[in-house]
């Protein structure tokens, strides 16, 4: 059983020339020999007939045409001429050799079932398998007029069909040259495209292979304008979103790594010194226990996070939707911010129009996002600002805008933002309570719910962080 490619295709293009030509061959062989066959059959009756009409006067006297009339009829007709009754009989003339003496019924033996012909005006004619010097021949028969009482006659031509033979033989072997010819030729041809497609193919394959050995820069040069350079520049596409994931993994785990490994050192050298008998007043021990709590919380925090971004991404988290008004929903969310907003001395102002109709949303939901994004703004606002939470109809939807003025963020950071762990300044440590996840949290659950989330910002001046929901509809 044929596997390679290569060679199913030079096969294949091997054998397509060659039914081709045999399938030519054959019937270029059929047609020559049809028409040399039937150019010969309307020559013979034409000179039967001519042969005939010669004939009629002498036959009408009730004379016996002289042999060397029919001898000359024959030479000029390219055959034997006789005259024959039905009862076999030879009337004038001579048939071939072993016809002399013999009824015609009983000549099947050498004629292939040449019983006695049905005659018309038009005489017939039957074509005899080969017999004489390899040759196949035509027998044409021609009625004679009435002779009295006297048993029907008629003129019988034969020919050998002289040539067919050597015809039909040179056709075969030039069919032969011509097969091998276009055999040699389809080889070359075939070998050139089966190589041209099963290159790239190979060299695809193994990029493929060195690809999944771990090899993530694996490319196939294989990018032609065809369809198996369309399937090698989707496999570069892939290889390099593929990369592009590896890369984030890496680099997930590896801030996860850190991201843990921080708090936990924290915690270990507050419970060393404790254990060392270094924490001596109650106050001191007091601190150190809220320190290891405060971290404890930190990494707790930093799981659930984990998982609800996990989650997110598997679409695995449910969302149970219903309408929300935004007046009442946001005013009481706000409220639990104020110690938060007291520590750093900041203000909220709020605008949210009565006349806003209701949000399709999640209500624990959409309480994660605000708190994501408040508690992002006031770490980051000028201590003693304001803080700006306002909304707006827009497109069918309702937009909630949430404005700061801080430190601000530059244009080339902000399509980053939305990514696990992303640090716009990396100098600046957890120590402040983020996880480095609350935005990326933050996007895929307002994408979840229907909506779209946005930031834009003025560096040093003021940060607005918008997201819309969808309106419920009547």
């Amino acid at each position: 059983m044929i596997r390679s490619l290569f060679a199913k295709l030079l096969l294949s293009h091997v054998a397509i020339i060659l039914v081709s030509m045999l399938t030519l061959g054959l019937l270029m062989s059929y047609l020559v020999r049809d028409h040399v066959i039937e150019n010969k059959r309307r020559d013979l009756l034409a000179k039967g007939k001519a042969a005939v009409d010669m004939l009629t006067p002498t036959l009408a006297k009730g004379q016996k045409p002289p042999d060397r009339w029919i001898d000359r009829m024959g030479d000029m007709a390219g055959g034997d001429i006789w005259l024959m009754d039905k009862n076999g009989k030879v009337l004038a003339g001579q048939p071939p050799k072993g016809w002399r003496g013999k009824r015609l019924g009983n000549l099947s033996e050498l004629w292939d079932k040449a019983d006695w012909l049905d005659l018309d005006s038009n005489g017939s004619q039957k074509i005899l398998k080969p017999w004489r010097n390899g040759d196949p021949a035509i027998v044409a028969a021609l009625p004679l007029p009435p002779r009295g009482s006297d048993p029907p006659a008629a003129l019988f031509l034969y020919s050998p069909l002289k040539g067919v033979t050597r015809t039909t033989q040179a056709l075969g072997n030039l069919l032969l040259y011509s097969l091998a010819a276009s055999a040699f030729a389809a080889m070359i041809v075939g070998l050139l495209t089966a190589r041209s497609l099963t290159r790239p193919l190979r060299d695809i394959s193994q990029a493929a292979a060195a690809f999944a050995a771990g090899n993530y820069a694996s490319r196939t040069t294989a990018t032609q304008s065809d369809e198996i350079g369309e399937l090698g520049r989707t496999f570069n596409t892939m290889a390099a979103e593929l990369a592009q994931l590896e890369q984030k993994r890496r680099e997930f785990l590896s801030d996860v790594s850190h991201e843990i490994k921080t708090p936990v050192a924290s915690i270990q050298a507050l419970a060393e010194t404790m254990l060392d008998g270094l924490v001596t007043t109650e106050k001191q021990r007091e601190r150190y226990l809220t320190g290891i709590v405060a971290e404890s919380n930190r990494i707790g925090r930093l799981v659930g996070d984990l998982l609800d971004l996990s989650q997110l991404e598997a679409g695995e988290i449910p969302l149970a939707a219903q309408p929300i008004r935004l007046t009442e929903f946001i005013t009481e969310h706000t409220s639990a911010l104020i110690p938060f907003l007291e520590l750093k001395k900041l203000t909220v102002e709020t605008n949210i129009p009565d006349t806003l109709p209701p949000v399709l949303a999640d209500p624990d939901r959409l309480d994660q996002v605000l708190t994501n994004l408040l508690t992002n703004a006031i770490r980051h606002a000028v201590p003693g600002s304001a803080i700006s939470l306002s909304a707006r109809t827009f497109q069918q939807q309702v937009a909630i805008d949430i404005s700061n003025t801080g430190q601000g963020i530059e244009p080339e950071h902000l399509p980053y933002i939305w990514q696990r762990f992303y640090r716009v300044d990396k100098s600046r440590s957890r120590g402040d309570g983020g996880t480095g996840l609350g935005l990326a949290i933050t996007h895929k659950l307002v994408i979840a719910m229907g909506g779209t989330v946005s930031a834009t910002s003025t560096p040093g001046q003021t940060t607005t962080f918008t997201f819309t929901l969808p309106v419920k509809s009547d």
